[in-house]
Parts: C-alpha cells; sequence; structure tokens
C-alpha cells in the first residue's frame, strides 16, 4: 500500500508539474505573440500605403476638398456631451485650447513638420520623443477634438492649466509619412496640454492600441 501510495503521489506530481510548464509555456507565447504585434503596429507593416509625393498640393485635389466639407472638424465638450462643428477661423470662439488644437491639426494637414513640433514643450522631448521628420500634407477628415478635462494646477509656487484632449481622425490615402499606425481608418491619441511656459504646448500623447 505505501509503495502504491508513493506511485501514486509521483504520478500526481508529474502531472502538476506538467500542467506548470504548459501554463508557463502557454503564457510565455502569448507574451511573445503580444510583442510581435505591437512590434506590427508600431512599424505599420499591416498597411498598404500610398505613395508618397512631397509635390502633392493637397488643396487641389477636388475629393479632399469634399471631404473637408460638412462634419470635417468637430469640437466635443465631454461635460455637456455638446458636440459642435468647427471651423479654422471660428475655433476661438470655444476657447484657446480648441483654437492650439485647431492650428495643431493643421500643421498636419499641411505638412508643416516645423510649426508641428513646435506645437510641444521642452517637457515632451524631454521624455525620449523625437522630432517629427518632414511629412507630405495629409488628407485628415472627420476629425472630432474632444475635451476630457480642464484643470486649474499650482505647483512649486507655477499656476497653470491642464487640458486633456482625445484627437481623433481619418487619413485618406494614407501614405505612411505622417503615421504610420493606422491606414485610412482611425485610431484615437490622448493628449496632455498645459500652459505652464506661458503658451498651450502638449506635454504627452498617448496613442490608443
Amino acid at each position: 500500500m505505501k509503495k502504491n501510495k508513493k506511485i501514486l503521489l509521483a504520478i500526481v506530481a508529474s502531472i502538476l508539474g506538467l500542467i506548470l510548464i504548459l501554463s508557463l509555456t502557454v503564457a510565455i507565447l502569448n507574451k511573445i505573440i503580444e510583442k510581435r504585434e505591437a512590434e506590427k503596429e508600431a512599424a505599420g507593416i499591416d498597411y498598404n500605403f500610398y505613395p508618397a509625393d512631397f509635390d502633392e498640393n493637397i488643396y487641389d485635389d477636388p475629393d479632399f476638398m469634399e471631404l473637408m466639407k460638412g462634419d470635417f472638424l468637430s469640437y466635443c465638450d465631454s461635460s455637456t456631451n455638446v458636440t459642435l462643428g468647427i471651423t479654422r477661423e471660428n475655433a476661438f470662439e470655444q476657447g484657446r485650447d480648441v483654437q492650439f488644437l485647431t492650428d495643431y491639426v493643421y500643421t498636419i494637414i499641411e505638412g508643416d513638420h516645423v510649426a508641428y513640433n513646435a506645437c510641444f514643450s521642452d517637457e515632451y522631448f524631454a521624455s525620449g520623443k523625437s522630432p517629427k521628420d518632414r511629412f507630405t500634407m495629409q488628407k485628415l477628415h472627420h476629425i472630432v477634438l474632444t475635451k476630457l478635462s480642464a484643470e486649474s494646477i499650482s505647483e512649486d509656487g507655477v499656476n497653470y492649466t491642464k487640458f486633456v484632449y482625445s484627437v481623433e481622425y481619418c487619413i485618406a490615402e494614407n501614405n505612411g509619412t505622417f503615421r504610420n499606425d493606422i491606414g485610412e481608418g482611425s485610431k484615437p491619441q490622448y493628449l496632455v496640454i498645459t500652459d505652464q511656459t506661458g503658451t498651450l504646448k502638449i506635454d504627452q500623447v498617448t496613442t490608443k492600441r
């Protein structure tokens, strides 16, 4: 009986050990798969991009001009759930933060990487981010700027305002020179904007996976 009991215990221990090994193997494989998927997403290798034409003026494209009509650019305040159509000319009526983000969006549309990089703070670049390289004009459409929060902060004797926004848009005929993590669809980005330096700047950008 003692001998049989030892054999039984050894079998049970072996089975439990095998289950543990299999569980660890599955967990490791899942991590590897997740990492590879993230790398693919970051590299944009799942998308077939259009050829990049740095000489193209997208304002001469009638199809893009058609996209700029209607709900081309919208602003939503999450505290009221009110969504408004805005333009480059009247964005200031909704506040300096909305004007700032509208100007930011147009630096992308017009392929102005210098003005685009100027929208970011020293804090943003100090976090390891690099200035954006040259990119073509981008056919953004169905742009939605959503204010998630706004708060006044007093820190180390400095008073400033902190805004958190969701910025979402599609890029028609995306050529990957600006964003290679989407095709012609959309993927929201979350922006933290402050005026710690006296003017509004983007301190942080997080892209939804």
